[in-house]
């Protein structure tokens, strides 16, 4: 079975100096042009879909809808439903297809520059196992993901 770890990342919040964990994956997405760019996902088992901003999959010439959903917005921001075809470097070279949800209008500013990587179509395809066990490389636990 293949499996990635990926330790997870600490920072610490400045006004109430809580310790916050992420863990951050790395996906290749498939560009327009058939090439393959490499972009970071938070990942987040609290979020149902995976989300980037629709402006910078039009900077980076990835395939998105032309039309928004209608009657769909997030935070005010039009929606548009959408396929990220993804592999997983150091996984191996499946190529997954999962849906996304890309936020805002192209040629609109980023409101927010995060990708999240959700559960929706990801947790058939990847397993994903949070590990909070510290080791050397990963001294606050670790992500690991499995080929299912």
């Amino acid at each position: 079975m293949a499996r990635l770890h990926v330790p997870l990342v600490h920072r610490r919040l400045v006004t109430t100096g809580d310790d916050v964990l992420h863990a951050e994956l790395t996906l290749e997405l498939k560009t327009n042009r058939g090439t393959w760019e490499e972009f970071a996902f938070i990942v987040d088992p609290g979020t149902e879909m995976t989300t980037m901003p629709a402006e910078l999959a039009r900077m980076n010439d990835l395939p998105i809808p032309r039309q928004p959903v209608r009657g769909l917005s997030f935070r005010g921001q039009e929606v548009r439903r959408g396929l990220l075809r993804a592999r997983i470097p150091g996984l191996d070279s499946t190529e997954y297809a999962f849906p996304c949800y890309f936020l805002g209008a192209p040629h609109a500013p980023i409101v927010d520059p995060k990708n999240l990587l959700g559960l929706t179509g990801v947790v058939n395809q990847i397993r994903l196992i949070f590990d909070g066990t510290p080791s050397i490389s990963a001294r606050y636990g670790q992500l690991i993901v499995e080929k299912i």
